[in-house]
């Protein structure tokens, strides 16, 4: 769970049990600490906070906690996120979220909730992951944004880019100011690059944007589809196995086909 995620989780409760809500876990087959047997195992191996995506743009929310030496009663966690569920349906007069499954694995408490799209997941967590239609623009912006954050490593990139082009044009860098190295040269626009599983990379203006959807955030967290439809990553994350995993290190963008 990052310090980033809030849960809609308001009222006064115990700090334990706000603290597994902020998470909103993930859940399945039974062990010591299970409150019932589930019919299907919707969290499998999963080891780590993980959105899976269908093709209709629901999405299913994998949580994963860590609560290894804490006292808590798995029945009353559970009840009080369902609790909060029925509440937050309620509120919107629709059923938009869905509490499926909670599970211990040794003391790892993993729960699985459901969202009808990307909208509702965001409301009910405070968080701010956006699935939208991929276009090279935005996820240029996306890169000159993120560049921006780190400004100390693109600054230094461009110092190194403009003394090349000065030399380049005959000019050194040493005889001139600052003002007049800015006036001299053009300030490139930022593209974003991509790889996909195999390793290789392509532009963001060599994608083609047709029924392409991208997945925006700058949480640590996996993004999984239906088998195929993962297809690029930007140098936030990386696609391995069956997911597409960001580092939480920037801004990270998931390209993926959710047409049928």
């Amino acid at each position: 769970m990052t310090e980033k995620r809030k849960s809609g989780f308001s009222i006064a409760v115990p700090a334990l049990l706000l603290c597994l809500a902020f998470s909103v876990c993930a859940c399945g087959k039974k062990s010591a600490d299970t409150e019932t047997v589930e019919e299907q195992d919707l969290i499998g191996a999963t080891t780590i906070n993980t959105l899976r995506i269908a093709e209709d743009g629901k999405i299913t929310e994998i949580a994963v906690e860590d609560y290894t030496g804490s006292t808590y009663k798995l029945p009353e966690i559970r009840q009080f996120i369902r609790e909060e569920v029925d509440a937050y349906n309620q509120k919107k007069g629709v059923d938009k979220v869905s509490f499926l499954q909670i599970r211990d694995d040794n003391g790892v408490v993993k729960t699985a909730i459901s969202y009808s799209d990307i909208g509702a997941y965001n409301d009910f967590n405070q968080m701010n992951v956006q699935l939208a239609v991929y276009s090279p623009e935005a996820a240029n912006k996306v890169e000159a944004e993120d560049q921006e954050k780190h400004k100390t490593d693109a600054t230094e990139q461009k110092r190194e880019l403009s003394e090349a082009e000065l030399a380049e044009a005959g000019y050194d860098p040493a005889d001139l100011e600052q003002e007049e190295i800015k006036s001299l040269v053009e300030e490139k626009a930022v593209s974003a690059t991509f790889t996909d599983g195999s390793g290789n990379t392509v532009g963001a203006d060599s994608i083609d944007a047709k029924q392409k959807m991208m997945v925006v955030t700058d949480e640590k967290l996996a993004v999984e589809t239906p088998d195929g439809k993962l297809l690029y990553t930007n140098k936030h994350a990386s696609i391995k196995e069956n997911a597409a995993v960001t580092d939480g290190q920037g801004t990270a963008i998931v390209v993926l086909f959710l047409g049928y």
